[in-house]
């Protein structure tokens, strides 16, 4: 349960924000969900080929040719027919896969980075100062394609027990690749990796690249904004901060402000054609454990609606019951009708599983209330 534990706490990754006030309201909700259909687990021949059993995470970004879809612990092994798994070689993290444009997406069709005995390999690798190896995970944020570059943000985690509260964040980077099935080399300046974003999503529009993470500020948390011209995205100077309504951005990390408030774990957010608006999906929280939200916006940087939809993922799912949904994620290179029906997959928190999870997908139908 450690990484579901992590999908709430590492709001608190990067300090120095400030809140503001709740946006104004929308008077009309722009969408209504119609239906909603829960495909189930993504585990299929693709994870048993790279000796993989089960892993979390699973945020994508569009490629030439398809898309990379990053997950974090990543636990190998081996199932016998009737689904019981069998642990063996250990974990890494994270894992990283491509699907096609052309290759089925349920279930998922991927084809994994390996090493040349097929099985799973992480993206990066650790520094010589990152040492003893185990007491250290690596965990895929957000990622993009820029001028012939793959670039996948990353979380470095230390783990120094054994209970489920006994990690924290040392930081965030950015990682680069010639290739988008590939190493992911760490970008240092001037022998710093760190970089002053830990975005889950990352969007291009209007001439910049937009930063969403989570944040805690103040004892409240939620969504917050950066930016960041595409041509700097290597240079961590050059990220400017959301510092309110208006919008007013600040290169001045302590003038962040949350840019939409009680948004816990994770967020998405893409563009919806069909709607011509953007659309979050927020993960759960504890008091709503299973409940997935989705708020809309004209802009990256808002105004955000309050929740506009909700649902509820079912009660039981790979044989076990639920006890959280997390790392929501919205995956557009899936989406149908123009944005219609929205894809997305989640990760779960499932009873008595120790290891033994794996992330789900949903297709979620809308309709526009005014067409």
């Amino acid at each position: 349960m450690k990484r579901v534990l992590a999908a709430l706490i590492l709001v608190a990754i990067v300090p120095g924000c400030t809140t503001s006030p709740s946006r104004d309201k929308q008077s009309e909700l722009p969408f209504a969900i119609v239906r909603t259909h829960f495909l189930g687990s993504l585990w299929n021949e693709a994870h048993a080929r790279a000796s993989i059993i089960s892993q979390d995470g699973g945020e994508s970004f569009v490629v030439p040719g398809g898309a990379i879809w990053a997950y974090g612990d990543t636990f190998k092994g081996s199932r016998s027919s009737d689904g019981t798994p069998h642990f063996a070689g250990g974990s890494i993290s994270p894992a990283i896969a491509f699907l096609a444009d052309s290759a089925v997406s349920y279930p998922p069709a991927f084809n994994y980075l390996v090493s040349s005995n097929g099985d799973a390999i992480s993206p990066f690798e650790l520094l010589p100062t990152e040492q003893p190896a185990q007491n250290y995970r690596i965990w895929p944020l957000g990622g993009i394609y820029l001028n012939g570059q793959y670039y996948l943000y990353y979380s470095l985690i230390n783990v120094f027990g054994t209970g489920s509260w006994d990690f924290r964040c040392v930081g965030s980077g950015l990682g680069r690749s010639p290739v988008a099935l590939g190493r992911y080399s760490r970008l240092q300046s001037h022998g710093n990796w760190r970089f002053p974003v830990d975005p889950t999503q990352v969007i291009e529009a209007e001439g910049w690249l937009y930063l969403f993470s989570v944040e805690t500020c103040h004892g409240e948390s939620g969504a917050a904004l950066a930016r960041v011209r595409p041509g700097k995205i290597e240079d961590p100077a050059a990220y400017e901060f959301y510092a309110g309504a208006g919008p007013k951005f600040s290169p001045n990390q302590a003038d962040a402000t949350i840019l939409v408030e009680n948004v816990p774990g994770q967020v998405a957010v893409a563009w919806n054609p069909y709607l011509k608006k953007y659309v979050m999906a927020s993960s759960s929280d504890f008091d709503h454990p299973s409940e997935i939200r989705f708020l809309a916006a004209d802009a990256p940087y808002g105004p955000w609606s309050p929740p506009v939809a909700r649902i509820q993922v079912p009660d039981l799912a790979q044989g076990k019951e639920v006890e959280m949904a997390y790392c929501t994620y919205f995956h557009p290179e899936l989406f149908r009708e123009d944005g219609r029906v929205m894809v997305l997959t989640y990760s779960l928190g499932l009873k008595d599983s120790g290891f033994d999870a794996n992330c789900e997908m949903v297709e979620v139908e809308i309709n526009r209330s005014n067409p």
